[in-house]
């Protein structure tokens, strides 16, 4: 068995549109199948890339799916963290800083050459997120 690639997905709990729009306006990423009037929609850093990130309406999921149980957390999110890899850290920072994009904290990882920048922010439903440079 060999796999191709993995998509990061987000379970939205709470409002899909206000979410669509964060990976859209904010981040900038590319609709490649879905809208902002669910269930489901998954996104590129381009129109004719391939897919590396989703959401879904957790309420769609759980009527969808027999067993499919979601949490009934509400005080902090459990349902993903994701990393988004750059190799141009300030360019997008700067842009997402610009879009409205809320940095929780910005730090460098690791030490010579072995160091690079996190910048760590959530979306609209708590997930918390990160934008890093290089190929860690």
């Amino acid at each position: 068995m060999k796999i191709s690639r993995v998509t990061a997905c987000v379970q939205v709990k709470k409002d899909f549109g206000t979410c669509f729009d964060f990976y859209t306006e904010k981040l900038g990423l590319v609709p490649i199948y879905g809208d902002r009037n669910g269930p489901y929609a998954n996104f590129s850093n381009c129109k004719d890339g391939e897919p590396f990130f989703a959401m879904y309406s957790a309420k769609d999921a759980s009527e969808r799916i027999a067993g499919y149980v979601v949490s009934s957390n509400t005080e902090s999110s459990d349902t993903l963290s994701a990393v988004f890899h750059t190799t141009d850290f300030e360019g997008v920072y700067n842009n997402w800083l610009e879009a409205g994009v809320v940095f929780i904290d910005r730090v460098v990882m690791g030490e010579g050459d072995e160091s690079f920048n996190m910048a760590i922010f959530s979306d609209t439903e708590g997930n918390m997120l990160s934008l890093e440079d290089g190929g860690v």
